[in-house]
Parts: structure tokens; sequence; C-alpha cells
């Protein structure tokens, strides 16, 4: 039996966790009050830890020692943003259709790992996560509400899973296809109350650590570091001062001349966020040609890293009902996860594959094998004899209505880059609530399999890794 003391506080094994219900938060009807606290979450997560080592050695039949021996020397958190399991699906089936097969059968790269697990993702206050609140949860190990990055309910700052790798001598980069300063990058450096603070979530990536010791930073949103700001600073001037040896890149020619250097890398592809894959030019890098450099310049330091990469533009599909933008965002995510397990070797290597929340995108119907899974099948209709489009949406900005507001065959309208029916009109799509796949290879990939709050996974990243306060597999001692 595991006994350890952490400074998290005094955690044994076989402890019932505690959650009974307490006077409620004025806003939103909210959480109980005890999970404002970082160290209601910090210790919950630690049972957890123990519980599963628990359970795994016990279902193997090896007492207490570890089932897995080795020490994760570099961590590579993917996160797709609103990647949903049906979106999941979706995109499989989109991929195999464009190498000319029905697209069923198809595989992922994900699909290769050998294993998976369930993450669940409501924050203190939302059934249904933001980006914010879940950012805080996957990269710092706290649960707190919704809009809030790297902070805990009653507002105190809360460390990323990159400062505990940084603390240990490990190098640290984020990428992204988003803005910077966009809540879940932002989640790996940033502390801020509410994720609209992007002006100062930019100073915050400059100038305090952990995002002024960043290796490799590579996304969008360059307006916020200069032409946005409202204090006539220049923070890229002040990167470039603070990092004589760096190297910043504008465009995918930028990025390639840099590989040539060893000192940190800055890029910054636009003002706003990167243009969709669909709609870029060849001057914006692709995610795997960003995700390459990222780890060819990471594994330069002799001890090991630590690497956030983001397919972000998955969400801003999603909440478009764009269905075509979305699933192709996920098809260049795979591509960026199939580069990184190309380029490292899983034996040293924890690579982690993961989304923040879900979206409402479903596959409706009975449609025949191999339909196009942007089409509709004309076999299926409705009660008016009306045909449906295979993928559409709880709520969203169209209906696919005529003008006496009766639903119309939306065939017409349907391709890769159009609009896809909803169910309810509303503004935009919005996040689903339901559970988020995780994917794991390498060091101690075994325990990121079954179902599990979302804030374990740092301090399952941080077992593997030897990082953080808590429990590890450095500092683990059997009775």
């Amino acid at each position: 039996m595991i006994l350890h003391l952490l400074l998290f506080g005094e955690l044994t094994t076989g402890t019932r966790l505690r959650h009974e219900p307490v006077s409620l938060l004025n806003d939103d009807l909210g959480p109980y009050w005890e999970e404002r606290n970082a160290s209601y979450w910090l210790q919950q997560a630690q049972r957890q830890l123990i519980q599963r080592l628990e359970r795994f050695r016990n279902a193997r039949g090896i007492g207490d020692g570890p089932l897995d021996s080795r020490v994760a020397k570099n961590i590579i958190l993917f996160l797709g943003d609103g990647l949903s399991m049906s979106t999941l699906t979706a995109a499989r089936i989109l991929k195999g259709q464009r190498e000319g097969f029905s697209g069923e059968e198809c595989q992922l790269a994900v699909e290769q790992f050998p294993f998976s697990g369930l993450s669940k993702t409501y924050c203190i206050n939302k059934q249904t996560a933001d980006s914010a609140c879940s950012a805080t949860a996957y990269l710092a190990g706290v649960k707190t509400s919704g809009g809030t990055v790297g902070q805990s309910g009653d507002g105190f700052n809360v460390e990323p899973i990159t400062q505990w790798a940084q603390r240990e001598g490990k190098v640290t980069g984020v990428v992204t296809t988003t803005r910077l300063t966009d809540a879940s990058p932002a989640g790996t450096y940033a502390h801020v109350q509410n994720r609209a603070e992007e002006l100062e979530i930019a100073r915050q990536l400059v100038e305090d650590e952990p995002g002024r010791g960043m290796k490799v930073i590579l996304g969008g949103g360059l307006g916020k570091f200069v032409s946005e700001r409202r204090d006539d600073r220049d923070l890229l001037e002040q990167w470039l001062t603070d990092n004589p040896d760096g190297c910043f890149a504008r465009n995918l020619e930028d990025l390639r001349d840099c590989r040539h250097g060893n000192g940190s890398l800055l890029g910054v592809f636009g003002d706003n966020h990167l243009d969709y894959h669909l709609a870029a030019n060849k001057e914006q890098p692709r995610l795997s040609e960003m995700t390459a450099m990222a780890i060819e310049r990471l594994s330069q330091h002799p001890k090991g890293y630590f690497a956030f990469i983001e397919g972000g533009r998955i969400d801003h599909g999603h909440h478009e009902t764009r269905a075509g933008y979305a699933l192709d965002e996920m098809l260049e995510f795979d591509a960026a996860i199939e580069m990184a397990i190309n380029m490292t070797d899983p034996h040293d290597t924890l690579i982690v594959v993961t989304a923040d929340h879900a979206h409402t995108l479903s596959l409706s119907g009975y449609a025949r094998r191999g339909t196009s899974i942007l089409g509709l099948d004309k076999t299926q209709t409705d009660v008016d004899g009306v045909p449906y489009s295979i993928l559409n949406y709880a709520i969203g900005k169209w209906q696919s209505l005529n003008k006496e507001g009766k639903r119309e065959n939306p065939a017409k309208t349907l391709s890769k880059t159009s609009y896809f029916p909803s169910y309810i009109h509303g503004r935009k799509g919005v996040h689903s609530g339901e559970d988020v796949a995780i994917f794991a290879q390498g060091p101690q990939s075994h325990l990121f399999s079954g179902v599990m709050e979302q804030n374990l996974l740092p301090h399952l990243m941080g077992y593997a890794a030897c990082l953080g306060q808590g429990l590890t597999l450095c500092n683990e001692t059997p009775d």
C-alpha cells in the first residue's frame, strides 16, 4: 500500500472522496464553497491518482511495484479544442473518403495509441465547460469557474504544468492555431479572472513566469502584443530584447529560416487567429509544420521538454456550424499528431491527446456506408419526405427553412465550407457537456485509461515525468 505525505496535505489510500452539499454561491447558484479552493481539487486529484495506481496494480497482481518503471523525459499534450467524439468519427470518415475509400474503415493517428479513456469536463459553476476553466483543469489540475484562466474559483493563482516542468529544468513550448492569448494556450502561462483580458495575457506571456521562460511560442494574435495595445508598449520588441539569441517568424519561410538556431523561437503568423487551413495561403505554416519545428527545437535540451500543441480552430468551425472547416481542422490536427509520433521515441516521450470540451455535432439517420460525410443520404427523409444531411447541429445560425418556415432539402447549399443545419436557432453553435476522449502512448500511458476528472490529467503527467509537488514515480515509496 502506498502512504505518501504530500505538500497538498496528508493523503492516504482508501480515503473516500468527500463531496457533501454545503452553502451555494450566489452567482449562477453555482458550486459548493469548498470547490472554490485550489486545495480541494489538488487533494482530490492526488487521492484519485493513488487509487488509480492501486487499481492497476491489483488488477495485474503485482503488489506495490510500478506497472511501468519508465520516467517520461518529454511530454507532449495535444489539445483538440471542441473535439467531440462525433467530430472524431466524422473526421475519420472524411479522411478515408479523401483517400478514395468508403471512409468508415479508416484510422486516425490516435487509433495507434495503446490506451484511451474519457474525461469529465464540467467546471465548478458550469455543466458545460468553456476553454478557460477547462484549460485550468487539464493544465493546472484545478477546476475553476467558467471564463477563468489559471486561477481557482476564489481568485488565487494556480501553477500550470509548464511551471512544474521549468522548475525541474525542462524546456517548454506552446503551439496553437488560435491567438496565443486565447483561452487554451493562455492556460499554459496566464492568470486572469476573465479570459477576455487578452492584453494582460499577452503581457504575462512576455514578462512573467512561466511565459517568459518558454523556449518555443508559435501561433497567432500579433495585435495583442503590438497594435491593439492601449499602453503604447511593443511586447514584440520587448521579447526580442529579452531574447537576443532568439528567432522571430512571421510566415512559413521565416519559420524555416529559424531552423538553424538553437535559441528561443517566437512565431506569430497573423494579427488574429490563423486562417482555416482550407482558406489559408501558402505563407501560413500548417499545424504539422509548427509541431515539427517545436519538437526539433525542444529536443535539443538534454533534460527534456513539455509541449502544448493545440488544434484550436476545430472549435471555431463548430461555432460557425461549418462542419467542413471543423473536420478539416481535425485532420490537420491528426497530421500534427502523426508528425509527433514519427519524431519521438515512445520509450521516453509521453504523448497525450484530448479535448477541452465537446460540440453538438451529430451523425444522424441510417446513411449507407460510403455516403459522403459532408452530404446527405437521399434514402432517408423526415415525416414530410424531406431529406436531411448526415451532419447536423443542435444549435446554430442556419435551419435550412423556406419562406414559409418549413424545413427544405439542404442539398443545394451543402459543401465543404458551407453552414450545416441546426435544430434550434441560435447566434452560433455551442459547446456540449458530454465527456471527451483521451488517448495516450509512452511512459505511464496506461494511467490515462478509464473515466476521470479532467483536472486529474496534469497530475498523471506529473507522476509520469516526476514533475510537481504531488506523488510522482520518482518520490513514490512502497510501505
